[in-house]
């Protein structure tokens, strides 16, 4: 899984790169930075289109903007933890098509039926796991029912119990991991497109 870095993580190592850097590297870092601000705009709706963002970039700098504008997208396609995050999702590989044209359209929904097949895959085993414990604890509970010859009433969500958490982490841990390994070699593509 990808290491998470906080903003002020980056900002502090970029500063640092930037004590060093020579001026071709300070001109690099300005035209990447510059595709990083076009996409997040684009992801935030402020404009509508990428090509309006880029309109204003000249022949030289446009391979450098581009490479900055893939990866703000590229980090936006994530494995979907919930259904928020689709669109954010969905927007990032709008922008590919509009950056790299048809040819991103091949691998696009791969990439879709990807996440699509992780989201299915986390939510099955969520209600078997779901459905294992409430077994077990309907089990319990008539056990106490037959001991002590009262009836319980109340139901137990099963989601707030520290056993289903800990399981459910570590299942969730497993699949995001295998399916993390599939997307990663379909973001590779997109990347050198």
């Amino acid at each position: 899984m990808a290491e998470i870095r906080s903003a002020i993580e980056i900002a502090m190592e970029k500063a640092d790169r930037l004590g060093r850097a020579t001026k071709e590297e300070l001109e690099t870092e300005k035209w990447l930075d510059h595709g990083h601000r076009v996409v997040a705009r684009y992801m935030q709706g402020e404009i509508e289109d990428l090509e309006t963002g880029l309109s204003d970039i000249s022949g030289n700098e446009l391979p450098l903007v581009l490479r900055g504008a893939t990866e703000i997208l590229l980090r936006n396609i994530v494995l979907p933890r919930d259904k928020d995050q689709w669109p954010g999702i969905k927007k990032a590989l709008s922008g590919f098509v509009e950056l790299k044209g048809s040819v991103a359209n091949q691998i696009i929904p791969r990439i879709e039926q990807l996440l699509e097949s992780y989201e299915q895959t986390r939510d099955q085993y969520h209600e078997q796991l779901k459905m294992q414990m409430q077994n077990q604890l309907g089990g319990i509970k008539q056990a106490i029912s037959q001991q002590y010859g009262t009836a319980i009433a109340s139901e137990i969500d099963v989601n707030s119990l520290p056993e289903f958490q800990k399981e459910w982490s570590r299942i969730s841990s497993e699949i995001t991991d295998q399916f993390e390994q599939q997307l990663i070699p379909l973001k590779e593509y997109l990347k050198e497109l």
